[in-house]
């Protein structure tokens, strides 16, 4: 199991036991006063809980992505798209028009997730505030609800709403758990996000990955993107991006010199960032049928290097391994499971650059089938 699946476990545990906690010392020990107001209808009690819950989803799951729009036009960048649990509104490329259209697509966040891209009418970009609003507008909204939950007395008819307000805010809170802790979790998270740009060649690394994905999303043609000398487990993740606009030129030196900065770099980075660059490494030999030299580079590989081709089951380490399966141990029931375990993925990936990818997968196919034939 992966460590942001490990922290996303634990997360989750927490939320539960907070839920726990408050429909068990607050909801449960007035049961009497909510009762009260709702007739004395024991089975309204459940609808009550339910409807409160699903108003305070649907409540912050907005407010978080308001707090993400304001933000990005506060920061200097312009809306791609607002996703609310896959409702998404989307500006689309038509005639050389942007239109904005509305449709049902994937997201990398817990219920909803805002795309954006940096305004060509301003020259610096700051994503500080697209990172915090929400956290401001959920604050204001404890704020509103504190002040009508004190203004409801316990003997009213009200007393219902005055609990479901309850209710509300702590789905806010658990909003706020899961969306501030500084660690990278099932998806992308804010409080990760302010980790990673706390260095600043990361904020403009940020804005390059942010433009990258807007071409993609836009389906503009691809550029030249800023390539960063100075590596970090981030800017190493944007350079990594490039490799795709290089092999769809079949640019395989600059592909390689990438890479070779990576593994070779002196500064301080992840262990996987070290291990991405390989597997890249190994697929770029194998590409460009410089099969005697993966094969070496393979056989190099120590445990861990070895463990993450075969056991990672990303994108780029399947890819990989296919290829490796395909041109070198040439195994044809090992390459079958290998795609197969890469479909998958693939259909679960939220990520912009997954067809990116899949391109490559399948002129890896295509060339097999060519061999074959």
């Amino acid at each position: 199991m992966k460590k942001e699946d490990v922290i996303s476990t634990l997360v989750y545990l927490v939320m539960l036991v907070i839920v726990v906690i408050v429909g068990y010392f607050i909801i449960s020990a007035n049961s009497e006063a909510i009762l009260a107001s709702l007739g004395n209808n024991s089975s309204a009690i459940y609808g009550f809980v339910i409807i409160s819950l699903i108003i305070g989803v649907l409540i912050n799951v907005i407010f978080v992505e308001v707090g993400h729009v304001l933000g990005a036009k506060i920061g200097g960048y312009n809306i791609l798209s607002f996703n609310v649990f896959g409702l998404c509104f989307y500006k689309a490329l038509i005639n050389d028009k942007l239109k904005t259209k509305v449709g049902f697509k994937s997201f990398d966040g817990l219920a909803g997730e805002t795309k954006i891209l940096p305004s060509t009418k301003k020259e610096k970009h700051n994503p500080v505030a697209y990172i915090v609003f929400p956290f401001i507008l959920i604050l204001f909204e404890f704020l509103a609800l504190y002040l009508s939950f004190m203004f409801i007395s316990d003997d009213s008819s009200f007393a219902f709403i005055k609990y479901a307000i309850v209710l509300i805010a702590t789905v806010g809170g658990l909003f706020i758990l899961y969306n501030y802790i500084p660690f990278k979790l099932d998806a992308t998270t804010d409080g990760y996000r302010y980790t990673l740009l706390a260095k600043k060649i990361n904020v403009e690394a940020y804005n390059t990955r942010l433009q990258i994905e807007g071409d993609i999303l836009l389906n503009k043609d691809s550029k030249n993107y800023k390539v960063f000398d100075e590596i970090t487990d981030y800017t190493a993740d944007v350079n990594f991006l490039s490799i795709y606009n290089y092999l769809e030129n079949n640019d395989f030196n600059s592909s390689f010199t990438l890479v070779n900065n990576i593994i070779n770099t002196t500064s301080k980075v992840s262990n996987e960032t070290i291990l991405k660059a390989k597997m890249w490494y190994l697929y770029l030999l194998l590409k460009e049928d410089k099969l005697d030299e993966a094969k070496k580079y393979f056989e190099e590989f120590d445990d861990s290097a070895t463990n993450y081709l075969k056991k990672n089951n990303s994108l780029l380490t399947l890819r990989t391994y296919n290829l490796y399966l395909t041109k070198i141990e040439k195994a044809e029931s090992l390459i079958e499971e290998t795609s197969i375990k890469y479909l998958k993925v693939y259909k679960n990936e939220v990520s912009t650059f997954k067809e990116k990818d899949k391109q490559l997968f399948e002129s890896d196919v295509i060339n097999k089938n060519n061999t074959n034939n």
